[in-house]
C-alpha cells in the first residue's frame, strides 16, 4: 500500500471506523445455529470489535457476543481469517433499516 509522506492512504472505497482500544478479553459467541465458541477480544469500539480464535466465522455472519462487564451484544462479522475477525455491533432497528 503506497506510504506518500509517511502517512497511510486509504484503499479507494475503503469505508473508515471509529478508532479501536486494544483490550484482552475472554467473550463467548453464540452462533445463528445456536452453538458457541470461546474468543478472545483483541480491540473494542462502541461500534465493532477484533476477535481472535479459530472459530472460522464467515463474512455477513450475524453472532451475538458475550462480553464481561458489558452483556450480549448482536454483531454482524465483516472480515474473517481462520484465526481471526472483525465484528460491528448493531441492534435491531439498525438492521431493519438496513433490509
Amino acid at each position: 500500500m503506497p506510504t506518500g509522506n509517511g502517512a497511510i492512504l486509504r484503499v479507494h472505497d475503503w469505508v473508515g471506523r471509529k478508532d479501536r482500544h486494544p483490550v484482552a478479553v475472554d467473550a463467548v459467541v453464540q452462533r445463528a445455529d445456536g452453538s458457541t465458541v470461546a474468543a478472545r477480544l483483541t480491540n473494542i469500539s462502541e461500534e465493532g470489535c477484533g476477535i481472535e480464535g479459530e472459530n472460522d466465522f464467515l463474512i455477513g455472519e450475524l453472532v451475538e457476543i458475550a462480553i464481561p462487564g458489558v452483556g450480549r451484544v448482536k454483531a454482524q462479522i465483516r472480515w474473517a481469517l481462520h484465526d481471526s475477525a472483525g465484528a460491528k455491533f448493531f441492534d435491531e432497528t439498525e438492521r431493519e433499516a438496513e433490509a
